[in-house]
């Protein structure tokens, strides 16, 4: 997170929005954005000037906004908000935190408490509930240049009251000694880890003055009574090779392959580019700067680790990027939630929807906080009774008549679904019937599809009426992974199941209890689905249907 001026990091950010690369294949998904609601939206005033980073009160609004679940059911969101002058103009003043809390799944707000410590800039507030039911909010507490605090804060009514209750870490001096290069601490993020202790990571800038020397680092300390008392410090990400380095802004979660993944930007160096590490602990990290994100994030990065497996990540590129494979390999939704926004964070609020909190730009000037909502398109099914909605064709000649859905095919010509549904681990099945002498298959974890033979990303099961079921994988090219010898006659139907379950394919045709194929392959982990036909023939389908594993 830049330091010092909001105006500076827009300028970069609008910058990255122009580059940014458009898909090669706009599915439209897999998630679809809704409806929104606003947290709070601070009136603007006329101020009596710049604050000590240079920023306008009056138009600043709120921002950095976090929210959590309660073991209740209700939520709770925090965000920092400027309704003053700031504490450079009135001893009491500067930027506060208020929570918020929701009884209705995150659709309507209530103000639930404002904190605030005089002559001091709060920010980069975080919340946890450990599980005697308290409530603990981390947070940034700074006199610019002088007094960098991580503090905690503790409520034991639900976030209506609350009272400090420890520091994670700080560094104070006397005004202006901290700067030039400015050597603080910022954006604390809890996290429970197995043995049931409270971790908290931060971006640390007070190895600067040291040898060798970090621009910023990030940094862990852990908590084995609540919260109450920090442990020593631990590295997660620096590096070594580069002084100049800024890894910040750190967010994390558990994946449910057991393993933890942080992220964060690094800027200095690397454009504020989004990167990543893993540990099998949350405590021990390996060396270095870790990996970057393939994708168009920059800024400000938040992950989030879905129910079926799924990492959702974001940033201030106002982009979403999905894996399906704990973060080897990432793809980006194609519609963003908002325009314009600064540091936003993922949440799920029901099994097949996400809501996405962030600090949205407005007119009048600086953010307002809204959160959207967003539906995992997981599932799907058609019988062809009446349309091909959401199908888009790439050759071939296409009808939906008799309950079916029908293609005369030339070059292997296929159909592909918009907007798709995409799991880690799911099951499609359909209904295959050759018209006269060919083949006829389901394609799935398609990506860039385009007219010609071959001409997609992804895999294909199908049938050939001379005698074979085969899997194999696209790629612009061909190339078989598995054939079984199996009586297919022209003029009847075959019921296919696919089962794809952590890199493992399964092929079923006709006995939906012993697959025909059972081969690992994860070169492709994400996609859409499709149908496809042969050369010079006539295939129908039906019943097509992708759920969930």
């Amino acid at each position: 997170m830049y330091k010092k001026s909001l105006s500076a990091l827009s300028a970069v950010l609008i910058f990255f929005m122009i580059i940014g690369a458009v898909p090669a294949f706009a599915a439209n998904g897999p998630i679809i954005w809704g409806s929104t609601s606003t947290v709070t939206n601070i009136n603007t005033f006329t101020d009596a000037g710049p604050d000590a980073r240079g920023i306008s009160p009056g138009t600043f609004g709120s921002e950095y906004p976090r929210m959590l679940k309660l073991a209740n059911g209700d939520w709770l969101a925090v965000a920092a908000i400027y309704d003053n002058n700031g504490y450079t103009k009135v001893s009491w003043g500067g930027t506060r935190l208020q929570v918020f809390r929701s009884t209705d799944n995150c659709r309507t707000w209530s103000l639930a408490a404002t904190l605030w410590e005089d002559g001091r800039d709060l920010d980069n507030g975080q919340l946890a509930q450990p599980p005697n039911g308290d409530l603990l909010l981390a947070m940034r507490s700074v006199r610019w240049q002088e007094s960098y605090q991580l503090k905690v804060y503790k409520s034991t009514n639900g976030g209506s009251a609350w009272s400090y209750l420890s520091t994670i870490d700080e560094n104070n001096g006397t005004p202006g000694s901290l700067g030039n290069p400015d050597k603080g601490v910022y954006e604390p993020h809890m996290y429970f880890l197995n043995d049931g202790s409270l971790a908290v990571m931060y971006a640390n800038e007070k190895h600067v003055t040291e040898n060798p020397s970090y621009s910023q680092i990030i940094s862990e300390k852990i908590s084995t009574n609540g919260g109450a008392s920090w442990g020593s410090e631990i590295f997660v990400a620096w590096d070594p090779g580069n002084a100049a380095s800024r890894p910040g802004m750190p967010v994390w979660t558990k994946m449910a392959n057991g393993q933890y993944i942080v992220s964060y930007e690094v800027c200095g160096t690397q454009n504020c580019n989004i990167f990543y590490k893993k540990s099998g602990d949350g405590k021990t990290w390996t060396s270095g700067i870790g990996t970057k994100v393939p994708t168009n994030q920059h800024g400000g990065p938040y992950i989030l680790s879905l129910t079926d497996g799924r990492l959702v990540l974001s940033s201030n590129s106002n982009v979403i990027s999905i894996s399906n494979d704990y973060g080897n390999t990432w793809y980006d939704n194609d519609v963003s939630a908002f325009g314009n926004t600064l540091w936003g964070a993922i949440y799920q609020t029901a099994s097949n929807e996400i809501a996405f909190i962030d600090s949205v730009d407005r007119s009048v000037g600086g953010h307002n906080i809204q959160v959207r909502f967003g539906t995992l398109t997981t599932a799907y099914t058609n019988d062809f009774s009446a349309n091909d909605n959401g199908w888009v064709h790439y050759g071939g000649s296409w009808s939906v008549n008799g309950g079916s859905y029908n293609l005369t095919s030339s070059g292997a010509d296929k159909s592909i679904l918009t907007p798709y549904p995409s799991g880690r681990n799911y099951t499609l099945e359909g209904d295959i019937k050759l018209n006269n002498a060919g083949q006829g298959d389901l394609i799935f974890n398609v990506t860039n599809p385009s007219t010609g033979t071959d001409s997609l990303s992804g895999y294909g099961a199908g049938i050939d009426s001379s005698g074979l079921v085969w899997l194999g994988r696209f790629n612009n090219s061909w190339t078989p992974l598995s054939t079984v010898n199996t009586a297919i006659a022209t003029g009847t139907w075959y019921h296919m199941k696919v089962v794809v379950n952590n890199g493992n394919i399964k092929v079923y045709v006709g006995d939906m209890t012993t697959p025909k194929i059972s081969i690992d392959d994860a070169t492709f982990a994400n996609g859409t689905i499709g149908v496809r036909g042969g050369f010079n023939n006539s295939v129908s389908f039906d019943n097509i249907k992708i759920t969930n594993s």
